[in-house]
Parts: C-alpha cells; structure tokens; sequence
C-alpha cells in the first residue's frame, strides 16, 4: 500500500469511527418508548452523549492526522503526538571559558594568490594581518588552546605560534610518509599522527619525546568511490579522549571497520583493546565515503562519529567497543549537513543550507528538519519541546559561543545570533552582507567570517560596525581551527 492510499485509508477511518458506539435511528428509539415520557428523555439524553463522543473521538483522531501531514513553517517544527510526549531536548551546561590568551583570539584563514602557494593568513580582533605562513600543500592543525598552529609535512611536523606566526619547534616523523590524519590531545601536550604506512606516532610537544607504534588495518578494505592503487590505511582517523590520557583511531570505515585503543603516557604508547566489524560478534556501522568526524564525549565514554557521505550518526561504546545505536539523520546527498557538537555533550545540531535538525545525545533522539529561523520576532525552532526556556559541505568550525549558549548561523543577510537549545534568534551581526563560514574567538568577544573568498570580516560579538579585512589573492574560506565538524 502506498503511502497516499495508507493516508486515505486512515481518513476513511477516523471519519468511520467508531462503529461500536453507533446510534440507534431515532425512529427505532422512540418505537422503544413506549413506556413513558421519562424513559424517552433518558434515551435521547444518553443518544446525545454517544454522539458528541464519537464527535471528540473522530475529531481528536483527525487533529493527530492533519498534524502529522503538515509541513514546519515559519521555522518552526509541527510537535507530532509523540514527539510531544518523548522528546524534551535539555538546556545548555555553561562550560568554562579558558581560552583567554591573546593567540587564542588571532583567526587563521586559508589563502592563495598566483605568486604564492597556499598558505594561511592570520587575523587580530582589530582587523590586522599579523603574519602569513607558507603551507606548501599541507594542512595545518591548531592546538584546542588555540595557541599553536602544527604544519605536518611527510618527514616533519613544525609548529607555528599563533599569535605572530613565529616557528617554535620541529619534530621529525617517524617513519616519515604520507599523513593520513593528525589530531592534538585536549590539553595540548600531545599530537597524534596516522601515516600511510599504517603506524600511530605520539609526539610530546614539550619535551620531544616521540612514540610510534604499528596500526592494524585490512589491505582490502572497501572504499567506494576510489579508483587506483592505494596502500595504508587510507580512510582513518584518530581522536583523543577528554582528559587526553586515551587515543581512539577508527581505520577502514567503508568496512571492515577497525576500532582501536591506546593508552597515552610518557612512558609509552600501549595498544589496549582491539574490534574489527564480522570478528568475535562485533558490528560496526560503515561510511561510504572520505569524510567521518568523531568526537569523544565530554563524559569519556561514548564515542559519536558523523559519516558526511550518508549522514547517519554512530554512538559507540568505548569500554566495551559495541555499537549503542546508528541513527539516520535523513540526509539526502552526500555532505549535505554539517555537524555543531554543543560544548556540554548534550546536543548535535545538523545544519544543511537553511535548515535544521537537531540529535539529544541521551535519547538518541532525532527532531527536524525546521527552516532557520532569521528575523528576531520568530520563535525558536524547537521551542515547543520544552516545558521552560532559558549547507552541503564539511564546515571548518563549529560556530557556537565557547560557553555553549548561541549558535552562529551565516547566510546572504549577516549573521543571525540563535539561543541554544530552541535556536530563538536574539541578535543579527553585519546584516544585510553576504557571509560564508564562521568562527567565534576563544573568548567569545569576536565573531570572524569568510565573504566570497575574498574578505574577512571582523565583527564584534556584542555587536556593532565589522572591520573588513581585504585578503590578498583569494581566500579558500577555511577557517583553521580546532573545532571542526
């Protein structure tokens, strides 16, 4: 049955019902009552009552069904019967603002002309261009204090600060390589590196100290969409645990996917525990495609990855390594949602070009998609799941204020300021220009944005005139950062 005949065949009952309160003709009721006046009067009263019942219970039935067909609007989700009932999303946890320091505040934004080669240019809160450095074809990563830019290259990694953009220190590789993929602990002592001759190199930032260990992978592994010959784990990535003690690596998700635990200190880099997809009862989702982005829970014990290729959303647990649940977000294309990660753990908003969905991380629970909503009298979003209130590509940060309680939303009309969880605009910064990608310093006081590649704009949180910084041949809009979807 399709989906309209199975609509009309529940009109057809809802109107229908309910047949075992049917009245009797009122013809046939007064043939009953010949008994008296009063015996009438009761069974008009009691024929009186079974209608408006089946009335209320026609009608109620019929509500539910024309709320569930209509579509949001005005940027605000319908509340189906049960969604009303089982999902009320929580209010934000105000994290702690610890990225204070003047290089915390510096944006760092990707950049060619045709007589450099790509490179990164950094921004201050006040609009000047503090220095440029040369990336020669690699990718920089940036320390989670935002105060160290590390350039990998196949035999050395180099860092940069980012304050000034003066070279700290270079540590070499080993085994030297292609890299797969890097990833710097929460407290900034270590960086972790996956090379494309499947090994795990930690390095300690501080004192040097470099270790490598040898990183299963399966030479077969699936990865749809590529041609050629490739060798190493090629679809891998690595993450750190929140007190940095721990590094997670999830190798070969097109499958069989391999998820791995290691044990970071300075006396050694120890693999603990082991589980590969079809071995020993385990079961892992699979991406079928090059762009997953995990993240470690803020309570240790949950790992969340989001495939871009599919949209669905992992939830996997780190003691044991199994699979807690695989969400489908309901992603149409490929890379067409984004994920924002709320500080606190609690939430995972999904946006793609104007609208929303969001994930409550404790329930699983998926609500959306709503359109955006821009103008300051629209409400919330998701303001009705709660009882009080307080586009395709992978983005190159996660735009929210660093206590977790706005959400940054660019577009074609400036920046539109949302309050988390509800998303009720409460502010628009430079409205009326054109903005691309988005973030928000580490004290939370500048909001810096991409404009078509090739100006940034610096704009101060509280509000007022943006400072528009030209940028020298043409910007890639990629903000480098250590929040990243």
């Amino acid at each position: 049955m399709s989906d309209e005949q199975h609509d009309d065949e529940r009109m057809r009952r809802i109107l229908g019902r309910p047949a075992s309160v049917a009245v009797p003709p009122f013809d046939a009721m007064a043939r009953r009552s010949v008994g008296g006046s009063g015996r009438r009067s009761i069974a008009m009263a009691a024929a009186t009552i079974l209608v408006a019942m089946a009335a209320l219970f026609a009608g109620r039935e019929l509500y539910i069904f024309r709320q569930e067909q209509l579509a949001p609007t005005s940027g605000v989700a319908v509340p189906s019967a049960s969604a009303t009932r089982k999902v009320t999303l929580p209010q934000p946890v105000p994290q702690p603002i610890t990225r204070t320091s003047p290089a915390a505040q510096i944006a760092w934004i990707g950049s060619s002309t045709q007589d450099q080669a790509p490179g990164a240019i950094g921004v201050d809160p006040t609009g000047r261009i503090i220095a440029r450095l040369d990336l020669s074809g690699v990718r920089p990563y940036r320390s989670p204090d935002g105060t160290l830019m590390a350039v990998v290259a196949n035999d050395i990694v180099a860092t940069y600060s980012a304050l000034d953009g003066t070279k700290q220190r270079t540590y070499p590789r080993q085994p030297t390589g292609q890299l797969i993929d890097a990833a710097f602990s929460p407290d900034g002592k270590w960086i972790a590196l996956i090379g494309s001759q499947a090994f795990v190199q930690v390095i300690d930032l501080r004192s040097g100290l470099s270790q490598t260990t040898p990183l299963g992978y399966d030479p077969k592994a699936a990865t749809p969409g590529m041609t050629g010959t490739f060798t190493g784990p090629i679809w891998s990535t690595i993450v750190f645990s929140p007190d940095s003690t721990r590094a997670y690596t999830i190798v070969d998700w097109g499958g069989p996917l391999r998820l791995t635990t290691f044990s970071v200190s300075p006396t050694g880099l120890v693999q603990t525990a082991t589980a590969v997809s079809g071995q020993d009862g385990k079961r892992f989702p699979t991406c079928g495609g090059p762009g997953l982005a995990p993240r470690v829970l803020p309570n240790g014990t949950t790992l969340v990855a989001y495939c871009h290729f599919d949209g669905n959303l992992w939830f996997i647990d780190l003691a044991s390594l199994t699979t807690i649940a695989d969400v489908q977000t309901g992603q149409t294309n490929p890379f067409e949602l984004s994920p924002i990660f709320t500080p606190d753990g609690q939430l995972i908003y999904l946006r793609g070009g104007s609208s929303m969905r969001v994930v409550d991380v404790s329930t699983r629970a998926l609500v959306g998609p709503v359109a955006i909503p821009r103008k300051l009298e629209d409400p919330g979003p998701f303001s009705w799941l709660f009882t009080q209130a307080s586009a395709g590509y992978i983005a190159s940060t996660i735009p929210i204020s660093p206590e977790g309680t706005k959400l940054y939303v660019s577009g074609s009309e400036g920046i539109t300021v949302l309050r988390v969880p509800d998303l009720k605009p409460i502010a628009t910064l430079a409205p009326g220009v054109s903005l691309d990608e988005v973030w928000i310093s580490g004290d939370g006081k500048t909001v810096y944005a991409t404009s078509l590649g090739k100006a940034v704009y610096v704009i101060p949180e509280g509000g007022g005139a943006p400072i528009v910084v030209p940028l020298p041949g043409r910007s890639d809009g990629y903000f480098y950062a250590s929040e990243h979807g």
